[in-house]
């Protein structure tokens, strides 16, 4: 490993080891501003950490490093003076190197947002400092692996509350989730129950089911009612052909019970990222070299 990735390993570490200093210092829980900023910085940092890992090239806009560049990274006093990719190409190439997408891409794409708001402006949009910071904890753990790292020697004496944070915010989305459900599995069985004895109360059913939804979508069996619903999505690929595409699901909607999930929901619900595997069987299937935006 070069010491440019070590460098920036031990910067994320003490980046994040502060964001949870000052997650669990905070006598206020709206007062998430550093928590938030500091793991933001912590991932852009890890991310490069892993990128100079591969090709310190992978740092910079350019296919190769110049002699300068290399003198810049070899030296701590000009170390600051190579000019690098943004947080976010760094999360995209990152994830192209890894042939899969993060996991809770949408929040830690807020986590980065919110960075910057606070870095810029003073100003963030209110979120829910426990949910990005899980986002930011399991993409750091999504990441170690590839740079043969343990979240224990990351984390170090906050290894336990990284866990912790984890399972909490798991556990309140799941109590969100099951409450949904609920509601939805009782208005798709008063929904039956109005239609009664109909004679087109299956074909009624049906027709919601196979209804068209826009954009790319797939079917998928309602967790509330067992209806055929729609889960859409868009499609994530590395750039290498060979990795094949992922379908990266978005929101989840049953038009008989009325149920609609979202972002974490559809984790809870099983509706996770998966590659699509139709493709193999198509022969002239050609792979799509520009992922979607979003």
């Amino acid at each position: 490993m070069s010491e440019t990735h070590e460098h920036l390993f031990n910067s994320a570490r003490r980046w994040a080891e502060t964001a949870l200093d000052s997650y669990s210092e905070s006598a206020d829980p709206d007062d998430s501003d550093f928590a938030i900023h500091h793991m933001a910085v912590a991932i852009e940092h890890l991310c490069k950490s892993y990128l100079a890992s591969v090709d310190e090239a992978l740092l910079t806009q350019k296919e190769r490093l110049t002699d300068a560049d290399r003198l810049a990274l070899s030296d701590d006093k000009t170390l600051h003076k190579l000019r690098t990719v943004s947080g976010k190409i760094a999360m995209e190439r990152a994830e192209e190197q890894l042939s899969k997408p993060f996991q809770k891409r949408d929040d830690l794409d807020s986590l980065r947002d919110n960075r910057n708001g606070l870095t810029h402006m003073g100003s963030a949009t209110p979120s829910d400092c426990r949910q990005l910071l899980t986002a930011g904890i399991l993409c750091v753990e999504q990441l170690l692996p590839a740079i043969s790292r343990t979240p224990e020697s990351f984390w170090e004496r906050h290894h336990g509350l990284s866990k912790q944070i984890v399972e909490m915010s798991v556990g309140e989305q799941q109590l969100r989730y099951d409450m949904k459900v609920r509601k939805a599995r009782k208005a798709g069985s008063d929904f039956t129950h109005r239609l009664g004895s109909t004679p087109d109360r299956e074909a009624l059913k049906a027709s919601l089911a196979s209804a068209e939804i826009w954009g790319l979508s797939l079917p998928m069996t309602c967790p509330a009612c067992e209806s055929q619903g729609s889960v859409r999505g868009r499609e994530w690929t590395s750039g290498d052909p060979y990795d094949g595409e992922w379908f990266l699901p978005r929101q989840f909607t049953c038009l008989v019970c009325g149920l609609d999930l979202s972002r974490d929901e559809l984790e809870l619900a099983g509706m996770t990222m998966q590659r699509f595997s139709d493709y193999e069987d198509d022969p002239s299937w050609e792979p799509d070299t520009d992922p979607f935006d979003g």
